[in-house]
């Protein structure tokens, strides 16, 4: 395996070091001054598109007043220069070759004679950004998600679908995506990792990126790819934040409160956030079984009535130490804190070839999810002389989840007379602990070449402590069945290469192989070894991008990823969900693995995508999917499973428009095709679906400082597994004030206005004759908000440091 691996680099650098058509762009050079003739470092300089003065690159001056932009392409610019308590500047620049060398002389900056708190550039970003591995979205300042949050961004998001009920997140149609914030995915369990995300406010969101070919950096885990959400950084010297409260009501109520602070003072960074969530909800769920037994009909029409609590808390605390101009230490320390209770009155009456049989009534008081963590991350970062660069990463990650339930329950006969009562607890700890070390280093082999490299060690331990407890004569007793303490460990080793060039000036290329190797090992307290895999594989990446003119480019990428069942699918335990429905582990679960080849096609700012996935053993983890039915006690089990495969087909189109000065529109239409192979009850199971999603953002400036955005949303009927999704609309609006300081906003926003979004309606035809599965859940995620936002402290801008901890995909394996 070394050596296939070092034939296989050498191959690649001698391709890319004997390439002779490799070509530069032009490089634009240039110096601020005072009119003193005092350079000014620090100062905002911009390069803009002189068509709509679009941002193509921004950066800071150096300590010497000194700016450069580099592979610029032909095309008439502007540069703009600013700086606080100076007049702004511009001057109009035009490239008319290749390789074109453009000395910009000095701008001088005069300064004001009105004292100003704060010179802006208005500079217009397009709602979306097609990239040669990503598409990113840029959120920042929208109206309808402001009070808000990250889940609620993500769910009208082109081609990601959130499942509340679920606590699943699918990109393009597949289910295997990791997420990252600030690009360090969180190791979390996915129903975490979505409490966390509904509790991260939007307006402290930048941008988002969907990252659905990741390079070889990247860990192979997840067939989707990636999404990473950016957070708002505050590049501003000297003390600078924001701090927000929101106010809402639904069908219950709801707040939120969060401060953000940066303080740069020489060669110290400190940061830090932290925010604090509410929601109240009313959540109606409904069941319906049937199935023949002994030739009878039996149905089972369920119920659930919950009143559900959420409350979370975010902090984030980080400091960098700049000994030197090429030296960053780095330490950073998060966590959070999340509480979800809940009380439940649940129901469900049996009926035998339509005759009531039996009827249940649960009282599920209290049941209680809570999730703790704590990540702590040390990292280096030292760039050598030529432009290399070098970085160290340590990572440890913690989390506890406790999640204890209490079910009352009575059983009648057809007369709704009293059978036998029944007192039934459970009980799940479950605490998990990641140990992250990477090192990557990136260094030039010529002008046209870049090479990165680096090797990463994981080592994760789980603990999964089940018990249920039936009360009998005043006693609480063991279920043995139910009750067990399984461990898993889990070790994965990581090495990675990959190589950037320009093949002329208008054509970039990246190729990398990674390869992973996996130890995995699970098992209980009384049975070892229940799971005890290893594994290795290669993992390549390849991306190709011309562009032709200013207007039109295209993107091509292949990838290979694997995708790991989560702890919690492979541990066999046995949560309750209602009498009559349980979730199920599945430690026959295997890996699955995938092949990805993507292509894009953008002209100005339109965007087409189309791309194509092939995946053996596809991991199909959507809870709400029916492994079995027992027809003698007629209980529904749940639990992920291995399809045989999966293809997915997917298009996607962006459509902004610019109607006139006071209204812009941003439209995306997304469609998949599905076909999935698997059995059910050793029954084989084909079928194929399409379907299809549209959203548009309406935005209308109706003063300069008065606005309102519209946001609506439809999905067509979809398949999730094997059950079918019924059609969801959605509608949002928000009304926008900015104040004359620039640092008070308020907005008002009402989301979900028809109470439609988040209402799922699925459907099961299994491949057994007269049987049928049909569900609904109803999240009442309708909201009137009014949020207020504080910006305060200096804006005097410096450079700020934007990189990830390399602890880059373990918490998206543990799922619960």
């Amino acid at each position: 395996m070394k050596r296939s691996l070092f034939v296989l680099t050498s191959i690649i650098i001698y391709f890319l070091l004997s390439t002779g058509v490799v070509m530069s762009q032009s490089v634009i050079r240039g110096m601020i001054k005072d009119t003193g003739g005092k350079p000014i470092k620090f100062a905002n300089v911009l390069l803009l598109n002189s068509f709509d003065s679009s941002l193509v690159k921004g950066m800071i001056s150096d300590s010497s007043g000194k700016y450069s932009f580099e592979n610029i392409n032909k095309g008439e610019y502007f540069i703009t220069a600013s700086f606080t308590g100076m007049e702004q500047v511009f001057t109009k620049i035009r490239i008319i070759s290749d390789k074109y060398q453009i000395d910009q002389g000095i701008l001088y900056l005069r300064n004001t004679d009105i004292q100003l708190k704060e010179i802006t550039v208005a500079v217009k970003k397009p709602m979306f950004e097609q990239k040669i591995d990503r598409m990113v979205i840029n959120v920042k300042n929208s109206i309808t998600n402001a009070g808000g949050s990250a889940l609620d961004v993500l769910e009208k998001s082109p081609g990601v679908t959130v499942n509340r009920q679920d606590n699943a997140i699918a990109l393009n149609g597949k289910s295997g995506v990791a997420v990252m914030i600030n690009g360090k995915i969180n190791y979390m369990p996915m129903d975490a990792l979505v409490q966390l995300l509904s509790a991260t406010p939007a307006g402290n969101i930048e941008k988002i990126e969907l990252i659905t070919s990741p390079p070889a950096k990247y860990d192979a885990a997840g067939n989707a790819g990636y999404i990473n959400i950016v957070l708002i950084n505050n590049p501003y010297a000297g003390v600078s934040g924001s701090y927000f409260l929101t106010a809402g009501y639904g069908k219950r109520e709801s707040g939120a409160a969060g401060v953000t602070f940066n303080y740069r003072s020489g060669k110290i960074n400190l940061y830090g956030s932290y925010a604090f969530n509410h929601d109240h909800y009313i959540q109606p769920l409904t069941g319906f079984t049937q199935f023949t037994r002994s030739g009878n009909i039996i149905t089972n029409t369920s119920f659930s009535k919950r009143d559900a609590t959420m409350q979370v808390q975010n902090l984030r605390i980080g400091l960098d130490y700049q000994p030197d101009t090429a030296t960053i230490i780095g330490a950073l320390i998060r966590g959070y804190n999340s509480r979800w209770s809940m009380i439940a009155r649940n129901g469900a009456y049996i009926r035998k070839n339509n005759t009531l049989d039996t009827v249940i009534s649960t009282i599920n008081d209290p049941e209680l999810n809570h999730w703790q963590n704590v990540m702590a991350n040390l990292n280096f970062e030292h760039k050598f002389r030529h432009e290399k660069t070098l970085f160290f990463d340590v990572n440890y990650i913690y989390y506890k989840d406790n999640n204890p339930n209490n079910y009352s329950t009575n059983y009648y006969n057809n007369a709704k007379q009293l059978l036998y009562h029944e007192d039934l607890k459970s009980g799940k700890v479950t605490p998990i602990n990641f140990r992250v070390f990477s090192s990557d280093y990136i260094t030039p082999l010529s002008k046209k070449i870049t090479m990165e490299a680096g090797a990463k060690i994981s080592l994760s331990k789980f603990n999964n402590d089940v018990n249920v407890d039936n009360l009998k004569q005043g006693v609480w007793i063991a279920d043995p069945a139910f009750s067990a303490n399984y461990l898993l460990k889990e070790n994965i080793g990581a090495a990675y290469t990959s190589f950037a060039m320009n093949l002329k000036s208008k054509i970039s290329l990246t190729a990398g192989l990674r390869y992973e190797y996996t130890t995995s090992d699970l098992g209980t307290t009384e049975t070892t070894h229940i799971v005890n895999r290893k594994y290795g594989e290669l993992f390549p990446t390849f991306y190709f991008s011309k562009k032709f003119n200013e207007d039109n480019s295209i993107n091509f990428s292949y990838g290979r990823r694997i995708t790991r069942p989560t702890f919690n699918d492979l541990a066999p335990f046995t949560i309750f969900f209602s009498p009559k429905t349980f979730f199920a582990g599945n430690p026959a679960l295997q890996p699955a693995i995938a092949n990805t080849a993507q292509a894009s096609y953008i002209f100005k700012n339109y965007n087409f995508t189309i791309s194509y996935t092939y995946e053996v053993n596809t991991i199909d983890n959507f809870y709400f999917q029916t492994q079995r039915i027992d027809t003698v006690s007629n209980i529904l089990y749940l639990s992920a499973r291995n399809f045989k495969y999966e293809q997915y087909l997917a298009i996607s189109f962006s459509l902004p428009f610019i109607v006139n000065k006071w209204w812009s529109m941003q439209n995306n239409i997304n469609g998949n095709w599905r076909r999935v192979s698997t059995t059910y009850d050793l029954a084989p199971v084909l079928f194929q679906h399409f379907d299809y999603n549209f959203n548009s953002t309406q935005r209308f400036a109706l003063t300069k400082d008065l606005s309102v955005e519209l946001t609506g949303f439809y999905s067509s009927a979809s398949y999730l597994g094997t059950a079918l999704r019924k059609p969801l609309y959605l509608l949002d609006a928000g009304l926008q004030k900015k104040f004359a300081s620039k640092k008070d906003i308020i907005r008002l926003t009402a989301n979900d206005i028809f109470n439609s979004g988040s209402y799922y309606r699925f459907s099961e035809n299994l491949p057994i004759k007269g049987t049928v599965v049909n569900q609904t859940f109803n999240f009442g995620l309708v909201a009137y908000k009014l949020t207020y936002t504080h910006n305060f402290g200096n804006r005097a801008l410096k450079d700020k440091r934007e990189r990830s901890t390399g602890a880059e995909d373990e918490l998206k394996r543990v799922h619960n």
